[in-house]
C-alpha cells in the first residue's frame, strides 16, 4: 500500500468528520513544513515511511482541544515536532538492551498520542519485514507491533468505525458538540 491507499483512506476520514464533526475537521491544522519532516527524520535516525511522511503533509497533527482528540483514546494527531519529542522521550526512558523493541525501540515513530503520551500509535521505521506497520504503545505494558500492516490500514479501520459505528481498539465512536469522541 503506497501513499495512494492513504490518501483513499483520509480522504474518507476528512469527509465524514466534515459532515458529522466539523468541530475535529476544522482541528486538523494545516501540512507540516517538508523542512520540518527531513529534520525529524534525521533526529530521529529513521527513515520514515512513505506513509507516514504523507499523513505529515497532509496534516501537522491536530489541535490540543477535545474536539482535536478525535481518536480511540482520547488520542490526536501529533505533529512532527511533537512526533519527534515523544519519539526522544520514550527513548530516553529505556534503561536497558532487553527492553529495547519490547517496551520501546527509538525506530517506532508515534503519530497519534493521548494529551501525556502514556499511550501512542505508531509507526515501525525499522529496517526489515515491520517497516511500515502501525503498532500500539502503552506506558504500563510497552509497545505491540503490527496491529495493521500499514498507516492506511489503520485509516482504512479508521474509516469504517466511524461509518458503521462499529468498535475500533475496543472503542465505539459517537458525535458530540460537532467533534468525534469515542466511547
Amino acid at each position: 500500500m503506497g501513499r495512494g491507499s492513504l490518501d483513499r483512506a483520509w480522504s474518507g476520514v476528512e469527509q465524514w468528520l466534515e459532515v458529522m464533526a466539523p468541530a475535529s475537521r476544522a482541528a486538523l491544522r494545516p501540512p507540516a513544513d517538508p523542512a520540518a519532516i527531513a529534520r525529524a527524520q534525521e533526529e530521529t535516525g529513521a527513515e520514515f515511511p512513505d506513509q507516514l511522511v504523507r499523513l505529515f503533509e497532509l496534516h501537522d497533527g491536530a489541535d490540543h482541544t477535545e474536539a482535536g482528540a478525535f481518536l480511540p483514546g482520547e488520542a490526536r494527531l501529533l505533529s512532527v515536532q511533537e512526533a519527534t519529542v515523544l519519539t526522544r522521550r520514550l527513548s530516553g526512558s529505556i534503561d536497558s538492551d532487553e527492553v529495547l523493541g519490547v517496551w520501546w525501540h527509538p525506530q517506532w515513530i508515534p503519530f497519534s498520542a493521548n494529551h501525556d503520551g502514556a499511550s501512542c500509535c505508531f509507526v515501525d521505521a525499522r529496517p526489515g519485514p515491520g517497516y511500515g506497520k502501525v503498532g500500539y504503545f502503552f506506558m504500563e505494558s510497552g509497545g505491540e507491533c503490527g496491529r495493521w500492516d500499514s498507516l492506511a490500514s489503520f485509516t482504512e479501520n479508521l474509516a469504517d468505525a466511524v461509518e458503521n459505528v462499529t468498535k475500533l481498539r475496543g472503542y465505539v465512536p459517537f458525535v458530540k458538540d460537532d467533534a468525534l469522541s469515542w466511547d
